[in-house]
């Protein structure tokens, strides 16, 4: 046979070689233009079909729609991830891209590429800076059909992968946030022949002497962090913070006990981002914390990573001031509130913040005052309690609905001694709802319905000390029990137009006063109202007057006497704080219906004793604080200190948010004075305020705080109170916290 063969038989030899190499697969070492044909036999729309169920093999975005080559690859407007190992279904195939449906996240394209044999062997490495040919392409995968010109990136980018000798790339959004979403970085990849220059990124891009601007930091991320990656992980690429705190509960369920891990605070110029880390040291949650630019805009989430969010704030970063405690007592419920104190005993709330059926523990308890060791405690389960001092605040007497030591509903009247916890003697009311525990003197009142309406019920007036029944009344009909503690010297009762005084011993009357018919709704009832009386745990005044709602008037009535030493008149529209026995601070609605339908406030400053009006501020003044020719308060929310005889204002904190921003909810606390240092619980910090101008100086270390619904009052009352020798702060991860007033304001000196 001869040695030469034929051009046509050579040509058919070779067409054999080339199919049945395709077929067995290609060798490691292979050239980029063998690399694309394996792509379209083992990623492309031959490979799957509608409905086919696959996994991902890496992490990958998720893309609104389909992309082509005229897609622009920096606004392809990313929310989503999916998972490596998430199992999908594909709902049909067009071309390189698969359509995804579900019911939380909508419609998504997938480039199928990721579930493909070949991107299990993407390997993730250390970010890498690349300089990229201006003549090269970004592919949406490796040897992708659908790819761009680098001229639309930009020629510097972040490898974050690499599969063979293609590398992955971080593609950042133009606009990453628009239209109240957050946008995420897309990875899409480039030719290691394309690269001109690549160089290894630092370790520590937050450490504080990084040159990565913040804003590739954030891409990086929000890309390579997500639930369960190490700590050891975060710290190589971050660096380390500059602040370590005690996390909020990681549990999320109130039946179950807390879970408290570790939060790091990374402070840069521009902002500040935290980790935190469950008890193993795995990343549980993150935040972004950006300055806002416009009005003011809650927290954001990407996607449906709940826990990884985005918040715009009002105000710049603020930075965190180390301050050691004196000490610092870890209750097992969410807040805590400061209640009473003696000179030995503090008596805080513990509450999950639940409501509305999600309430499923409150507690009552004592701590040393000089140690801060808890010296007992009482649950109350889901059932709502109040808690009552005797004058000298050396015992509590204790209402509760529920038992949740038997899981029932028990009705008990417990007086316990601050010191140890001992119960001095208990009643068991008939009725477990519908009561209502209040105090006069030094006796205990029991208001029991005795039906659902409330129409009919019996009034028991018991012995402090003892428990024992000193008398009994029937009311019927519609009546308002009027006592707020062991300051009044009566039982308080208006009824059928006319309150009456009854002496707590014999129940004989002292006193009465026609007060007319019903006119409005007491505020003080609403859950949601703050204002009245700010008491003052650490501090409370021996008043002989009080403020009450008694027919078409608020009229300030000697509870002795029952002379009326100043009115005010009710209306439906306003609500005021009482700063003492002279001045109210009053909030008007100027529009809607109802009083917290309004969309406009005016707040006026009321001399009782001159009964006028000196002067009035646009929007909601709240939280106010008399201190000299003062006032400070919160206007919509915002720290802010008034004249007290002109109104004018004479400095308000600096923030973004627009005139007509109500920021009110951010408020978590009154005012403490601490020498020319105003501290104030705003948003999730304890903010520390120059007195004199207003200036936001930074946040106390390890305090987070926070405001919670229906429990406004116990945070007006007892979040945060200041005397002149301490600082006493209530927190929502369950710390409770004192501070030496006078080396927390020496440290603040030293610091600012």
């Amino acid at each position: 046979m001869s040695l030469r063969v034929s051009i046509r038989k050579r040509l058919f030899i070779g067409i054999t070689a080339a199919v049945c190499i395709s077929l067995v697969g290609i060798p490691a070492q292979q050239t980029q233009e063998s690399a694309r044909t394996v792509f379209a036999d083992a990623a492309g729309a031959g490979g799957f079909t509608s409905g086919q169920r696959v996994i991902l093999q890496q992490k990958a975005a998720f893309f609104p729609n389909a992309l082509s080559r005229n897609s622009h690859p920096t606004n392809l407007k990313v929310s989503y991830y999916g998972a490596k190992g998430e199992s999908l279904r594909l709902h049909s195939v067009k071309g390189e891209m698969a359509l995804i449906k579900s019911d939380s996240r909508g419609d998504l394209w997938l480039p199928t590429w990721y579930v493909s044999k070949e991107a299990a062997q993407v390997k993730p490495i250390s970010p890498l800076s690349l300089q990229l040919r201006s003549s090269g392409s970004i592919y949406l995968a490796p040897g992708s059909t659908v790819k761009w010109p680098i001229s639309q990136t930009g020629t510097s980018l972040i490898a974050v992968a690499q599969w063979k000798d293609w590398y992955g790339v971080m593609i950042s959004p133009a606009k990453w946030k628009e239209d109240y979403r957050i946008y995420r970085p897309a990875m899409m990849w480039v030719r290691g022949k394309d690269t001109t220059a690549k160089k290894a990124m630092p370790d520590g891009l937050l450490d504080g002497n990084s040159e990565v601007t913040t804003d590739a930091v954030r891409n990086l991320t929000e890309f390579l962090f997500k639930k369960g990656t190490p700590s050891s992980y975060v710290k190589k690429l971050l660096g380390e913070p500059q602040a370590r705190e005690t996390s909020r509960n990681q549990e999320m369920s109130s039946n179950k006990p807390m879970i408290l891990g570790e939060t790091w605070r990374y402070e840069q110029r521009d902002a500040h981002y935290t980790v935190t880390f469950s008890p193993s040291g795995k990343l549980t949650a993150s935040e972004w914390t950006i300055p806002g630019t416009d009005s003011f805009e809650r927290s954001y989430s990407p996607g449906d990573d709940y826990e990884f969010t985005y918040r715009f704030a009002a105000v710049p970063p603020l930075k965190s001031l180390e301050a050691e405690p004196d000490w610092r007592n870890q209750g097992n419920l969410n807040f805590t509130f400061l209640l009473e104190a003696n000179d030995e005993v503090l008596l805080l709330k513990g509450d999950d913040g639940g409501y509305s059926g999600m309430h499923d523990n409150s507690s009552l308890y004592a701590i040393d005052r000089g140690t801060g060791k808890k010296l007992w405690q009482e649950d109350a389960g889901f059932g709502w309690y109040t808690a009552v001092t005797d004058k000298k605040r050396e015992h509590v007497t204790m209402y509760s609905a529920y038992n949740p030591e038997v899981k029932d509903y028990v009705a008990r009247v417990r007086h316990i001694r601050l010191s140890d916890g001992q119960v001095l003697w208990e009643v068991k009311p008939k009725h477990e709802f519908g009561l209502t525990m209040t105090a006069a003197a030094d006796t205990i009142i029991l208001d029991e319905a005795l039906n659902v309406n409330e129409i009919k019920s019996v009034l028991s007036v018991l012995d402090q000390e003892t428990g024992k029944l000193r008398w009994k009344k029937t009311l019927s009909g519609e009546h308002r029990l009027l006592n707020q503690g062991t300051d009044d010297p009566y039982v308080l009762i208006e009824q059928n137009g006319q309150l009456t005084a009854y002496d707590p011993v014999t129940g004989k009357a002292a006193w009465d006063i026609k007060v007319g018919n019903k006119f409005m709704d007491d505020p003080s009832r609403d859950p949601y109202f703050t204002g009245g009386y700010r008491y003052d745990p650490v501090s409370p005044a021996n008043m002989t007057t009080r403020w009450m709602l008694l027919g078409k008037e608020w009229v300030l009535l000697h509870t002795e006497t029952g002379e009326r030493k100043s009115v005010y008149p009710a209306r439906e529209m306003e609500r005021f704080e009482v700063l003492n026995e002279r001045y109210l601070l009053v909030q008007r609605a100027l529009n809607g219906e109802y009083f917290s339908g309004a969309t406009a406030y005016e707040s006026v400053w009321y001399d009782s004793l001159e009964d006028k009006e000196l002067w009035t501020v646009k929007g909601k003044a709240a939280r106010g604080v008399i201190e000299g020719e003062r006032v400070y308060l919160t206007l919509n929310g915002i720290p802010a200190a008034v004249d007290k005889e002109s109104g004018s204002i004479i400095w308000k904190m600096e923030t973004t948010a627009k005139a007509s921003d109500d920021l009110s909810h951010l408020v978590g606390s009154s005012y403490g004075i601490l020498d020319q240092y105003l501290l104030l619980s705003w948003g999730s910090d304890l903010v520390v305020l120059n007195k004199e101008d207003g200036r936001s100086l930074g946040r106390l270390h390890n305090v987070i705080t926070g405001n919670v619904d229906l429990r406004e009052l116990y945070a007006r009352n007892g979040a945060l109170n200041v005397t002149d020798h301490e600082v006493l702060v209530g927190t929502v991860n369950g710390a409770f916290i004192r501070y030496d007033a006078q080396r927390l304001k020496e440290r603040l000196d030293e610091l600012l």
